[in-house]
């Protein structure tokens, strides 16, 4: 194994030149796709996507991936991370439980904690806040069916954004279903879920927790769901979605390079200046209420409506070693979206245009934190945000050629109130009239392969969490994220379908990239960064290995991702210090995955995965960095089917061989607090039953 690993090293990541990099990784006889369907066939044009209208991969002149339920449940059933990690471009954080942090295509300068920069939508709905942000960390891994990943800019059709875009699917309702499944693992891992399924609803209740591999890293949370759906005529369907999610999670803070050497598990100690993180209780106590309802209706031939509508209310209490804050987001808004396919000839000509608006009424207060508990008030805030799109798309199919055209009008508009100051401080900021286009043209050289070309715009305002900082600070000059992406890309199969294969190549430039920036105490603000080149290739391949069911095994594949990125400051001057040329934090130039599944007709299966991540930057003078690491990954289990009754068991182990790695590294921590150390080797276990 060692001698492998080194080779693989030496063969792949020592290179320079990015043509290299990509041979290399083609040379893999393991291959892979992130879009494998839910039954032992899978091929590109039998995959479903919601992405920019299409109908499947080999129609769509864009970069997008597809993360089916199989492809989920693959790893732990704690969470989705490791199944978005598996797929190119994409890196999901976890600094303890609970605490994510999610970005496509881009470094975590922009995202010290949550998910920003990525526009989330959950069956249709918006799901991100007008704000920016998107609490993914409400989700209870069994609130989702399936994933479709826009990679880049999708604000002609999805809002403004340089990052790219989530389209979550819930798990679909079933006629007549009784389900329960428990599972429990390493440092206090137990969960319990149940649901019961009827005439196209399903009722679900699901509950994780955690003690956690650190130091006051203790976390739980309790879900409740409703997903239905209801035929009201041949031509109208009506589909609700309610997900109550109350969560709680400690923050043990970012470590230095000596306390981590010492003691990876340590919660952040306290300073002079400052309380330790148990201490002061750092943690987050969050409750959320999602509901929405959307309605798709053909109105004539071929024309169709679809509206979606929500409403959305958190309120959050976290206590930090700085201060101790009390948030209330109630939000609400929606979606409509109508569409039309007009033939004439051997020419398909479909369109489509729509609208979504988005309403957010928040309210902040920040108390002095004495031993967890709020004491004087420091800041009263309020900070209305009213964001606005339209847009409209053109595809036109003729022959082997599709041409797509489309774009978007933006506006942004955050209206803030400081009431603890005399006077009080009433500002505006407005972002209007952003235009957002993005053309893009596929050509399919033959029935199984086509090749795409994609030019968005991109266009991402600062979130509110980035304008009005964590450490009470607010910056109304920050100005938005602008740049174009270019971006070639061919997929496809080959020997009858059983080698599958997905590259793509993008470069993106960017003004204005918003950074972090963290204070003493660890607080966030942010700042704009000049000018960033931003390249990759990402390249995703699958091989059937079983042609035809067998007399044994059935379904069995093996794959392969691997990206390489180089992202830049091309001109960023701060304080007196020039990072121009500098590469950015937060990135790892290589990430490699190699997947093997097993399955037999018996009801076994096995599921393996290695992973690389390179070095990585962890400030804009690079001179500090967090090294490459390996890891090692099982599952395996066993479905047993009855009359009328199914049982399924499992066990898993990750990070095997017992690597120490920081994942979700603090980017330009203060004083050095770069690390959150990663679960060392850990174990899970289950069982459920459906009836």
């Amino acid at each position: 194994m060692a001698r492998s690993t080194q080779l693989l090293k030496n063969s792949l990541f020592m290179q320079s030149t990015p043509h290299k990099i990509v041979l290399t990784a083609l040379s893999f006889l393991s291959a892979s796709l992130y879009a494998q369907t839910d039954s032992s066939s899978f091929v590109l044009d039998s995959i479903t996507i919601q992405a920019y209208q299409g109908k499947n991969l080999l129609q769509t002149p864009a970069a997008v991936n597809y993360i089916s339920s199989r492809q989920l449940a693959r790893f732990s059933n704690s969470n989705i991370l490791q199944a978005l990690n598996a797929t190119p471009g994409i890196r999901m954080e976890e600094r303890s439980p609970g605490s994510y942090r999610l970005n496509i295509r881009g470094s975590s300068v922009r995202a010290p904690f949550g998910v920003r920069n990525v526009k989330i939508y959950y069956a249709g709905i918006p799901f991100t806040a007008p704000g920016g942000s998107s609490m993914l960390n409400m989700l209870g891994y069994y609130n989702i069916g399936s994933v479709e990943v826009i990679k880049g800019p999708g604000g002609s059709m999805y809002g403004a954004g340089t990052g790219g875009v989530l389209l979550i699917q819930p798990i679909p309702p079933a006629q007549q279903q009784v389900s329960a499944g428990l599972m429990a693992g390493s440092y206090g891992l137990f969960g319990a879920n149940a649901a019961v399924s009827f005439k196209n609803n399903t009722i679900r209740y699901e509950r994780l927790q955690s003690d956690g591999y650190r130091n006051h890293t203790a976390m739980e949370r309790n879900n409740f769901s409703w997903n239905g759906s209801l035929s009201t005529s041949s031509k109208n369907m009506l589909r609700a979605h309610f997900i109550y999610s109350h969560l709680y999670y400690e923050t043990p803070g970012a470590l230095n390079a000596n306390e981590f050497n010492a003691n990876p598990r340590a919660a952040r100690p306290a300073t002079p200046a400052f309380p330790g993180a148990e201490q002061a209780k750092a943690g987050i106590d969050q409750q959320n209420v999602l509901l929405g309802l959307s309605n798709t209706v053909t109105i004539s031939g071929k024309l169709k409506n679809t509206t979606g509508l929500y409403a959305s209310f958190n309120t959050i209490r976290n206590p930090t070693v700085q201060n101790y804050e009390r948030k209330k987001e109630p939000h609400f808004g929606g979606r409509t979206v109508f569409e039309q396919q007009l033939t004439k000839g051997r020419s398909l000509f479909e369109w489509n245009a729509g609208l979504e608006f988005q309403k957010g009424m928040f309210r902040y207060k920040t108390y002095k934190n004495v031993s967890g508990k709020p004491d004087s008030l420091r800041i009263q805030d309020e900070l209305d945000i009213q964001q606005l799109t339209g847009f409209a798309q053109m595809n036109w199919n003729y022959k082997n050629w599709i041409v797509s055209a489309g774009a978007s009008i933006n506006q942004l508009t955050f209206d803030f109130n400081r009431l603890s100051t005399v006077p009080a401080i009433h500002e505006q900021k407005k972002f209007s009239g952003q235009f957002v286009p993005r053309f893009a043209v596929l050509y399919k050289l033959n029935k199984t392969i086509a090749a795409y070309i994609n030019i968005a715009k991109g266009f991402s305002p600062p979130a509110a969490d980035e304008i009005f900082a964590d450490n009470n600070t607010y910056n109304l000059a920050l100005a938005a994220e602008k740049g174009w992406n270019y971006e070639p890309g061919i997929r496809g199969t080959v020997f009858k379908d059983r080698f599958i294969f997905d590259l793509s190549y993008f470069t993106t430039g960017l003004s204005n990239s918003i950074v972090t920036r963290r204070d003493a105490g660890g607080g966030n603000y942010f700042v704009n960064a000049g000018k960033t080149s931003q390249q990759g290739f990402e390249v995703a391949l699958q091989y059937k290995l079983v042609n035809k069911d067998g007399a044994y095994f059935n379904g069995s594949s093996a794959r392969t991702t691997f990206s390489h990125y180089r992202f830049r400051y091309t001109t960023f001057e701060q304080s007196g210090n020039d990072y121009s040329g500098n590469d950015m934090p937060g990135v790892s130039p290589n990430n490699v995955n190699l997947l093997i599944d097993l399955q037999t007709k018996t009801g076994c299966y096995l599921n393996l995965t290695y992973s690389y991540t390179g070095k990585i930057q962890l400030n804009d003078a690079n001179n500090a960095v967090a090294g490459a690491y390996h890891l090692l990954a099982a599952k395996a289990g066993y479905a047993w089917q009855l009359k009328k009754a199914s049982l399924s068991f499992f066990a898993g182990a990750d990070n095997i061989t017992g690597s120490r790695y920081s994942l979700g590294n603090d980017i330009n921590g203060f004083g050095g607090r770069y690390f959150n150390v990663a679960p060392g080797r850990t174990f899970y276990g289950g069982a459920s039953i459906n009836l």
